[in-house]
C-alpha cells in the first residue's frame, strides 16, 4: 500500500471532522441526553416519594376511618344503653305512679265504703225504728250502742 499525501489529507480531514462534529453536534447532543436522562431520574423519585405519600396519607385514611367507625359504634351503643336505662327508670317511676296511685284509690274507697257503712247504718236504724213502730204500734228508739244487731242485719 502507498501512503501519499491524499492519504494524509483524508486522515486530517477526517481528524478534523469528528472534532468538528463532537464541538458541534456530538457533545450538545450529550448534554441534551444528559439533562434528559437527569428530568426522568428526578421525576421517577418523585413518583416513587409521592407513592410513598399517597400510601401513607391512605393507611392514615384508613386508620381514621376505623376510629371514627369504632367510635361511632361505640356513642350508638352508649346512646342505646342510656336510652334504654331512661325507659327503665320512666317504666319505674311509672309502675311507682299507678301503685301509688292504686294505694290511694283504694284508700279513698275504704273511707267512701266506712262513709257508706256508717250512713247505711243510721238508714237501717232508722228503718228498724220504722218498722217496729208500724209494727208495734207505737214509738220505738234504738240505741247507737247495739253495734252487733245493726252489723248482723246488714250482713
Amino acid at each position: 500500500m502507498e501512503f501519499n499525501a491524499t492519504f494524509l489529507v483524508s486522515a486530517i480531514s477526517f481528524i478534523l471532522f469528528t472534532l468538528i462534529m463532537n464541538k458541534i453536534f456530538y457533545k450538545p447532543l450529550e448534554k441534551v441526553m444528559a439533562e434528559r436522562q437527569k428530568f426522568i431520574d428526578d421525576a421517577k423519585a418523585d413518583a416513587l416519594n409521592s407513592s410513598t405519600k399517597a400510601d401513607a396519607i391512605l393507611k392514615d385514611r384508613e386508620n381514621r376511618l376505623n376510629k371514627s367507625a369504632a367510635d361511632s359504634k361505640k356513642l350508638v351503643a352508649d346512646k342505646i344503653n342510656e336510652a334504654n336505662e331512661n325507659s327503665k327508670a320512666a317504666a319505674a317511676k311509672a309502675k311507682q305512679k299507678s301503685r301509688e296511685e292504686i294505694a290511694s284509690a283504694k284508700s279513698h274507697l275504704h273511707d267512701e265504703a266506712l262513709e257508706t257503712t256508717e250512713g247505711l247504718k243510721s238508714r237501717v236504724k232508722d228503718l228498724a225504728e220504722v218498722i217496729s213502730s208500724k209494727v208495734l204500734g207505737m214509738e220505738t228508739r234504738i240505741e247507737n250502742t247495739d253495734n252487733e244487731i245493726v252489723n248482723r242485719i246488714m250482713n
